[in-house]
């Protein structure tokens, strides 16, 4: 039955919640409420379930909070404004928690809260055991097994000193890349590790060291994150044991520099670069003049939803003509946030690396609605060309011509951004595709679509730059960096203006941020395919 109480305290029993833990198809709680300010859901809940769960509202919401019986919050499930959150939680310590939902909209909010347990394995350990190869770590191995009571706090000491992950150069450039982490736990992971994306850490028989090494190239940059005690679940669900990694995920502890963000899932990430790594100089705050940027909201007709475009212009030293170059961006909230767009745009702008433009953030209505609208979607793409555009012009005055158009995004985005061009080429006639998701097919039988559907079209007029990371080659099935050699190729053959670029990074905001700045100024500086970094014959 539905609530209609202002501020009200709902009771789940314990009994509810634990019976029907065995299946995610049996829900322990799905209700609708209905109130005019404030929603409390009390959950009387036992140490180590792992609850699973989201939460759906019709009016943004101010709070979406999990609080401990303290009182405390300890997971907050949804950005200020946004109605769609996600719960990963492993539940530390028994007690009754509270699920709090906040609005201040005028009218009643109406929420639908979701949760479930996932039953785990009665064995959560997962230690590879992994041949150590890290100089620094085989001596504090060898001092451990002989029993040696200084052997493991003088590793943690220099450690400290150097702080993680462990360095460790080779004569031929590259260097060994050690992930640390100190403590007892049923196993440790890793979220954003080179060449694995997620990967079990192995522990080091008799001490508190988890470790995992890697090689890595002159010129590493990316971010990652730490998960000990990810909840193992019972079910053989692949999906659900790799979404298992943000119910305890979190930086580096012993990692001094971090990556904030903007991200209600992952949270903060630890960062590393290494040797002559990208320079990010054009993600900085600088003398450059400052654009501003201003908030609209869009109805379209097609999509039948309403979302946020957000519009930046840049310093107006001189008047900007109405047909100057436009930058378009998907995932606006994470190129406003994660990548500091505006700043890079100014800086670019103030060194003469661009000329002075536009640029236009599309925000998705909800994060349910990206794998919906970004894989190619003809009805999206429609929008961009026959509803977006002719709103800028008429509304903003913005009339930029297809030539001087750039779609840029970041795996889904970059995917969507090269599929709207090509169904739409003397509107959007640059792409710029960071790590783009080509591996997309719309089933199983079709994987690699838009590269196929390239390969039988005619050469369109799109002028493209695009990147991956070498370490974006798992999943097997979604091959970021094998996939966009693929599609490279394919472009290449059929004699489009194609800039591929190879970085030393993951799937990760923490490069996309440097890269899509390289992105702008090769397609606005008309420079060959030749000089751009060419793939390798491996």
């Amino acid at each position: 039955m539905d609530k209609y109480i202002s501020s009200a305290v709902v009771a789940i029993t314990s009994a509810t919640l634990i019976a029907c833990s065995h299946s995610p198809q049996q829900p322990e709680l799905l209700q609708t409420y209905q109130f005019d300010q404030q929603q409390e859901i009390i959950l009387p809940l036992s140490a180590g379930q792992y609850i699973r769960g989201n939460i759906q509202s019709l009016v943004p919401l101010n709070e979406a909070s999990i609080l401990n019986p303290q009182n405390q919050i300890i997971k907050s499930l949804l950005k200020t404004g946004q109605r769609e959150g996600e719960i990963f939680w492993k539940v530390e310590t028994s007690g009754s928690y509270r699920l709090r939902l906040q609005t201040n909209t005028p009218e009643k909010a109406s929420v639908q809260v979701h949760l479930y347990g996932l039953p785990l394995k009665a064995n959560q350990s997962v230690n590879p055991q992994d041949v150590i190869t890290s100089p620094l770590l085989l001596k504090a191995a060898a001092g451990i097994e002989k029993k040696r009571p200084e052997a493991e706090p003088d590793f943690w000491q220099k450690i400290r000193q150097q702080g993680t992950p462990l360095l460790e150069p080779q004569p031929d450039g590259n260097a060994l890349l050690t992930f640390l982490w100190r403590g007892k736990a049923d196993n440790v992971r890793i979220l954003g590790a080179p060449y694995d994306g997620h990967a079990y850490m192995s522990h080091l028989a008799n001490s508190e060291i988890w470790y995992k090494t890697y090689t890595i190239p002159d010129g590493t940059r990316f971010s990652y994150r730490l998960a000990p005690d990810v909840p193992q679940i019972e079910e053989n669900q692949w999906r659900e044991q790799r979404q298992a990694v943000l119910a305890t995920v979190g930086p580096d502890p012993l990692n001094t520099s971090h990556f904030a963000g903007d991200d209600i899932r992952f949270g903060q990430a630890s960062t590393i670069t290494y040797g002559q790594a990208p320079d990010d100089k054009y993600t900085r705050q600088s003398n450059s003049p400052q654009g501003n940027t201003q908030q609209y909201q869009f109805f379209s007709q097609l999509l039948g939803n309403n979302r946020k475009i957000t519009v930046y212009e840049p310093a107006a030293q001189q008047p900007l003509p109405a047909d100057a170059p436009l930058l378009i961006l998907f995932d606006g909230d994470d190129y406003l946030s994660k990548v500091p767009t505006p700043t890079i745009l100014d800086n670019l702008i103030a060194a003469h690396q661009i000329p002075p433009m536009r640029a236009v953030f599309i925000h998705t209505p909800l994060p349910s609605l990206r794998s919906k609208e970004l894989p190619p979607n003809p009805v999206f793409a429609d929008f961009m060309a026959t509803e977006l555009m002719p709103w800028l012009h008429h509304s903003l005055g913005i009339t930029p011509s297809g030539e001087d158009t750039v779609l840029t995004g970041s795996s889904f985005g970059g995917l969507a951004s090269l599929y709207v061009a090509t169904r739409h080429p003397e509107t959007f006639g640059k792409v710029l595709s960071q790590s783009g998701s080509f591996w997309w097919g719309p089933d199983k039988a079709h994987p690699q679509w838009l590269t196929a559907q390239l390969r039988q079209q005619p050469k369109l007029p799109i002028q493209i730059y695009m990147n991956a990371g070498l370490f974006e080659t798992k999943p097997e099935f979604a091959n970021i960096l094998q996939t966009n050699r693929a599609l490279y190729q394919v472009l290449k053959t059929k004699g489009y203006p194609v800039m591929f670029e190879e970085v030393a990074s993951g799937h990760d905001y923490f490069s996309w941020r440097v890269t899509i700045a390289n992105g702008l100024i090769r397609l606005f500086s008309h420079q060959s395919d030749e000089t751009s970094q060419q793939i390798s014959d491996e």
